[in-house]
């Protein structure tokens, strides 16, 4: 037996006669009939009762119904599964991502969607937020992947935010500081002001941290431009920082300690923004389901 028999006689059962299913099937009744007989033959069993007013199904035909239904479903999934890879050997990927992500999430994207879809085009940005918000807007990225959208930006553009993750926000704290001595956790909310190094204006992180450790503002003395600048500084001696845990997994910074906070653990959420209406290409997809989204 083959699919294309299994078809024709799922259409007959599904019809309940040889004409209907015929007209479903664009081919003859003789045609049609043949194949039935063909598969009988096969089979040697009996599948359906011809009556004048149409067929009924052997205590046979009942069984094939029900497996041949089932065979045709995992064809139509393995053809789709297979449409869509070919459509994945070409094409191209344009979308933005924030400072503080870009370093250390672009690697996981990457890697595995690269080793499976090679001639797809991965094409970024790394700008803060509210740049990337425009060239959402603007058309000229798909997406981006950001931590933060004002809600003025939201009422303002037809945008649409899906939240992807949320990643909790560590200490960062020379290995001789009170800090990194002290058994107990340590909160947010208890850091000495005068000492946290901020990211400068702009960096949707500065914000969150301010907001966890319960501050109106920064000292203007401890900013920089980049994350890795403030896990430097700590390194000097130079203060501490509130870090996302995706920039120290895995890795040991010479005189720097990354703590855990206690409850309640400051944590950020990471979105992905596009414009209202719009729907991500099927490569776009794919290099999100390659990340630690799922």
């Amino acid at each position: 037996m083959d699919l294309r028999q299994l078809r024709y006689f799922t259409e007959t059962a599904e019809a309940g006669s040889m004409t209907a299913a015929a007209k479903r099937c664009q081919i003859s009744q003789p045609s049609l009939s043949q194949q039935i007989m063909s598969l009988e033959e096969e089979i040697g069993e009996q599948l359906m009762e011809r009556r004048p007013r149409g067929i009924e199904l052997t205590a046979a035909g009942e069984l094939l119904l029900r497996h041949a239904k089932r065979l045709l479903r995992e064809e139509s999934v393995l053809r789709e599964q297979l449409r869509a890879r070919s459509e994945l050997q070409r094409g191209k990927i344009h979308f933005g991502i924030i400072p503080t992500l870009a370093p250390y999430l672009l690697p996981r994207l990457f890697t595995t969607f690269q080793r499976e879809y090679p001639s797809i085009e991965i094409e970024f940005i790394e700008d803060r937020t509210s740049s990337l918000i425009q060239e959402v807007v603007a058309g000229r990225i798909e997406f981006a992947i950001l931590s933060d959208v004002p809600e003025q930006d939201l009422n303002k553009y037809s945008l649409q935010v899906d939240e992807l993750f949320q990643e909790t926000l560590l200490l960062a704290v020379p290995e001789g500081h009170p800090l990194a001595q002290q058994s107990a956790a340590p909160t947010a909310e208890c850091l000495p002001a005068e000492e946290l190094i901020h990211l400068k204006d702009g960096h949707c992180l500065r914000d969150q941290v301010l907001q966890a450790c319960g501050l109106r503002r920064c000292d203007s003395r401890l900013q920089c431009d980049q994350l890795e600048t403030a896990i430097a500084m700590v390194a000097a001696n130079l203060g501490v920082a509130v870090v996302p845990q995706l920039a120290v997994e895995g890795r040991s910074v010479p005189n720097v300690s990354f703590r855990a906070f206690a409850s309640p653990v400051p944590q950020r959420q990471i979105y992905r923004l596009q414009r209202s209406g719009t729907h991500l290409t099927k490569a776009a997809q794919k290099l999100l389901e390659a990340s630690l989204f799922q």
